[in-house]
């Protein structure tokens, strides 16, 4: 059904911390790849219209939950991010409650937080990404493991790169090629410059080929708008509001990251020991819920958890372009692999001898919290 664009004033471009998005993604766990950019005439509408008000979700009250008497307490940190919706799910509708766990969610700005303080004992278990801190705390050492998966692109992506409106129909960017020599950010250097360098690649480009800066989603869409930069990784809802407030359009809304797993959870070292089926408990819940949300994303009652736990409204929930979760469970190790070895191409890491994915990731729970859901 055609959905008519709305007009919103610059003010809505104060957003909350939530919407500084990390990267944001049914039997197994990737899309497609898409194929490389060709040369077509660029498109200045935007890829997701507006919900006109009479056709947005129905607002819901979130029912509590129960948590049984003698439910194992596991304290997990978050960041408040629709990507990590499996969480906040697992958490309201009971899944991990079902499990026998009382989990306290806490939220965090980034991931490099989450890492140190899931590290030394802070929190049992964190959600965050596998970035340049987790990598060089590994090589340290810290008493990590990764146990299950976190989220993925798909195609469309979720974190397309993005051109003001005006040099879109102005014609001063048509294609990814014209971005060499210029000012493009990414919202914190990590895994989003890997999103960046595919994107570039697709055009003939690298990430040595433009001016990067690194700009929070928000100041980049501003920037964006102002011509203080000229491109832009922005991540969902934030991309497709953008889009909906006539401010920037998708440069390329495609390409292929789709290989690659950016998030996962992972969990002390000490706790693992100490309540080994909570673990496998918490990866059941969060498994559970991963289901849910790529079975029905937009249910109601998802939209008003993901909006409780991010302050993201429902209607540009909906509205966006979705992540892709795991439904198996499986931990790609190449795509760790290709991670380690981009970032170590970029100077981030503190060590000279790659660490073995393998060694820094624990299947055992995934497969027990498999059989707890019966396959």
């Amino acid at each position: 059904m055609p959905r008519t664009q709305c007009g919103v004033s610059h003010r809505v471009l104060v957003f909350p911390l939530s919407l500084l998005l990390m990267l944001t993604l049914a039997g197994g766990f990737f899309a497609a790849a898409p194929a490389a950019a060709q040369d077509r005439p660029l498109s200045c509408a935007p890829l997701v219209h507006a919900t006109p008000a009479a056709e947005q979700p129905k607002t819901v009250d979130i029912p509590p939950v129960k948590v049984p008497d003698g439910a194992t307490k596991v304290v997990m940190g978050y960041v408040p991010a629709s990507i990590f919706a499996p969480v906040f799910v697992a958490k309201e509708k009971g899944y991990f409650a079902e499990q026998g766990l009382d989990v306290d969610l806490q939220p965090l700005p980034g991931g490099s937080d989450m890492v140190v303080l899931t590290a030394t004992g802070k929190f049992d278990a964190g959600i965050g990404g596998i970035g340049p801190a987790y990598w060089n705390a590994a090589h340290q050492g810290l008493p990590l493991k990764i146990i299950a998966p976190g989220h993925a692109e798909g195609s469309p992506v979720a974190t397309p790169l993005m051109i003001s409106k005006k040099n879109c129909e102005s014609g001063a960017i048509k294609s990814v090629k014209d971005l060499k020599g210029k000012k493009v950010s990414v919202n914190a250097r990590g895994a989003t410059e890997y999103w960046l360098d595919q994107a570039l690649r697709t055009g003939g480009l690298t990430i040595n080929d433009i001016d990067l800066r690194t700009l929070p989603f928000p100041d980049a869409v501003t920037a964006l708008n102002s011509g203080a930069i000229d491109a832009a990784m922005v991540g969902e809802p934030l991309a497709t509001k953008a889009e909906q407030d006539g401010f920037a359009v998708r440069l390329l809304s495609d390409f292929p990251v789709q290989n690659i797993q950016p998030t996962m959870i992972f969990a002390n070292d000490s706790f693992l020991q100490k309540h080994p089926e909570a673990a496998v408990g918490l990866v059941a819940g969060y498994l559970k819920a991963a289901r849910d949300l790529t079975q029905n994303f937009n249910d109601p009652l998802n939209l008003a958890i993901i909006q409780k736990y991010t302050n993201v409204p429902a209607a540009l929930v909906a509205d966006s372009v979705k992540p892709v979760y795991s439904t198996s469970g499986e931990i790609d190790l190449k795509s760790l692999s290709t991670l380690q070895t981009f970032f170590r191409n970029r100077g981030q890491l503190d060590y000279d001898t790659d660490i073995d994915p393998a060694k820094l990731v624990d299947t055992q729970y995934v497969e027990k919290a498999k059989q707890k859901l019966g396959g």
